[in-house]
C-alpha cells in the first residue's frame, strides 16, 4: 500500500507527456519566466542559469503531474532555485525597479500575480504557503494610502509596468542563420518535389484565371448600371424614396451649467463639510469612542444637538471649485469615506459626532498620540473600524465569515450585520471559528434569506449542529 502512492514507483499509471507538449509549454511561459527571473534574481546571468536548470528539471519530472498543474509546478521549481532568494536588488538596469526593491518574499508574491498571472491558490501553492499568508504578503508589499489601507493605485502602476515589460519582449528578432547543408538542399530539390511544385503552380494559375473572369463579369454588370439607361431601369425596379424636410428644432428648455453645484455628482458631500470631516476620521473616532464609552459615565456619551449645516451659494460654489482642483486619488478616498459614513445607522453617527467634538477640542500632541495608537492596530482591526463603533469592536472575531464576499451582496450583508444585536454577533464569532472556508458562502446565503425575527434562533441552531 505504501509503494502504490509514490509516483516514481508507478510509471505506468500516468504515461509520460509527449516531448512536444513539454517544449510547447516551456515556449509558452518563456517570456513571463524571463521577466520574473530577471527581477527576482537581480542579475541577468543568474536568471538565465536558473531558467536553464528549471527547464531541465521540469522536462524530466513533467510526467508526474497532470497538465493543468504544470504552471504551478513550473513556478514552484523556478522560485526554489537559490538565485531567486536574492536579498536586495540594486541593479539600475533591472526591469520593474519598484517591485525589485521589495523583500524577496514579497517580491516573489507580487511577481507571481503581476507577471505569471497566477491565482491566489496556485501562487500560494507555488510558494508553499497558505492563501491567507500569500494575501498578507501582497498587502504588506503595498504602501499605505491616506486611510491606512494598501494603496490600490500603486498596484495598478505595477500592473501597467509589468504589462509594458512583457510587451517589450515581443519585439521581432532577426531570423536565425540557415545551416549550409539545408541551404544546398534547398537549392537543388529532388525530382518528386519539382513535380509537386509544378502541380501547385498550375493550381495557382487556374485560381488567378477564374478570379480574372469574375472581375470581368463584375465590371460588365457595374458598367451597365452606371449607364443612364441602367440607372433608369433601376429606378423602374425600385420605388423612389420620398424626401421631406424636418421642421426646425425647438429651443432647449435648459442647458447644463458646469457652475451649478446642484448638478455636481458630489453635491451631497459638498453640502455637508462637517459631516465629511467626521467621515474622514470615521475609523479613528469609532475606535476611540468605544474606548471612551467603556471608561466614561453614560451621561457623557449622550449625543449633543446637531444643527443642520447651512451654507451660502457663494461658499458652496467656492467649495465645489476647490474640490474639482484636488487630485483624483484624494477625491476618490473622500468618496469612499463618505459612503462608509452613509452606511452607518443614525445612532452610530450621533455617537461619532460626540467623539468628533471631543477630538477636535484636544491639543495637537494628544491628537497625534491617538493617531499613533490607532496606526499600531492590526490590519483586520483597521478594516473593522471603518464599519463603525458597533461592528468595529466585533469585526476581528467575525471577519473570517465576511472578509471575501461578492460585490453584489456587500450592501445587504452590511445592513444585516448592523441589525444584529450583541448576542447574535457573539454567536457569529463562534461560528466563524468552526465553519470551514468552503461552507462560509452557503452560511451567508442562508442567513440573508431569513426574516429578521428568525435569525437569532437560526444562529443558535446552527451553532449546535
Amino acid at each position: 500500500m505504501g509503494r502504490a502512492c509514490l509516483p516514481a514507483m508507478t510509471p505506468s499509471a500516468t504515461p509520460p507527456p509527449p516531448p512536444a507538449a513539454v517544449a510547447a509549454f516551456l515556449r509558452g511561459v518563456d517570456r513571463r519566466a524571463r521577466l520574473l527571473a530577471r527581477v527576482q534574481a537581480g542579475d541577468a546571468g543568474q536568471a538565465e542559469r536558473a531558467l536553464a536548470v528549471t527547464a531541465r528539471v521540469f522536462a524530466s519530472d513533467a510526467g508526474q503531474w497532470p497538465i493543468p498543474h504544470w504552471p504551478m509546478q513550473y513556478w514552484r521549481l523556478l522560485l526554489a532555485t537559490p538565485a531567486m532568494h536574492h536579498a536586495s536588488n540594486d541593479d539600475a538596469g533591472t526591469p520593474l525597479p519598484d517591485i525589485a526593491r521589495l523583500a524577496p518574499a514579497m517580491r516573489a508574491a507580487v511577481l507571481l500575480h503581476q507577471v505569471a498571472e497566477l491565482g491566489d491558490n496556485d501562487a500560494s501553492a507555488a510558494l508553499g504557503i497558505t492563501v491567507e499568508t500569500y494575501q498578507q504578503r501582497i498587502r504588506d508589499a503595498l504602501p499605505p494610502d491616506a486611510q491606512g489601507q494598501p494603496d490600490v493605485e500603486t498596484w495598478r502602476v505595477w500592473r501597467s509596468a509589468a504589462q509594458g515589460a512583457l510587451a517589450a519582449q515581443l519585439a521581432p528578432s532577426a531570423p536565425s542563420p540557415q545551416p549550409l547543408e539545408a541551404a544546398s538542399t534547398a537549392a537543388a530539390p529532388p525530382p518528386a518535389a519539382r513535380e509537386g511544385d509544378d502541380t501547385r503552380r498550375h493550381h495557382r494559375r487556374m485560381r488567378w484565371l477564374w478570379l480574372g473572369v469574375a472581375l470581368c463579369a463584375t465590371a460588365m454588370v457595374a458598367t451597365f448600371f452606371l449607364h443612364p439607361k441602367g440607372r433608369a431601369l433601376l429606378e423602374d425596379w425600385f420605388p423612389l424614396i420620398q424626401r421631406e424636410a424636418l421642421p426646425p428644432a425647438a429651443a432647449p428648455k435648459a442647458r447644463f451649467d458646469a457652475e451649478d453645484p446642484t448638478l455636481h455628482p458630489d453635491h451631497a458631500l459638498l453640502t455637508a463639510p462637517a459631516e465629511l470631516h467626521l467621515a474622514r476620521l470615521l475609523p479613528l473616532l469609532a475606535w476611540w469612542q468605544v474606548a471612551r464609552e467603556a471608561a466614561l459615565p453614560a451621561a457623557d456619551t449622550l449625543p449633543p444637538a446637531h444643527p443642520a449645516e447651512t451654507d451660502t451659494p457663494e461658499a458652496l460654489l467656492a467649495r465645489m471649485r476647490a474640490w474639482n482642483q484636488r487630485p483624483a486619488h484624494q477625491r476618490s478616498a473622500d468618496r469612499l469615506a463618505w459612503a462608509a459614513w452613509q452606511h452607518l445607522t443614525a445612532p452610530e453617527r450621533d455617537r461619532l459626532r460626540v467623539a468628533g467634538q471631543h477630538y477636535d477640542a484636544l491639543p495637537a500632541e494628544e491628537k497625534q498620540a491617538l493617531r499613533d495608537r490607532y496606526a499600531a492596530l492590526g490590519f483586520d482591526a483597521h478594516r473593522g473600524w471603518h464599519l463603525g463603533p458597533s461592528l468595529g469592536r466585533d469585526w476581528p472575531r467575525i471577519a473570517p465569515l465576511f472578509t471575501y464576499v461578492e460585490a453584489g451582496e456587500r450592501d445587504a450583508l452590511l445592513q444585516l450585520l448592523h441589525e444584529l444585536g450583541p448576542a447574535d454577533l457573539d454567536t457569529l464569532a463562534r461560528l466563524a471559528q468552526i465553519t470551514p472556508p468552503e461552507q462560509r458562502s452557503a452560511l451567508r446565503a442562508d442567513l440573508r434569506r431569513l426574516p429578521a425575527d428568525q435569525r437569532s434562533a437560526w444562529l443558535q441552531a446552527r451553532l449546535q449542529q
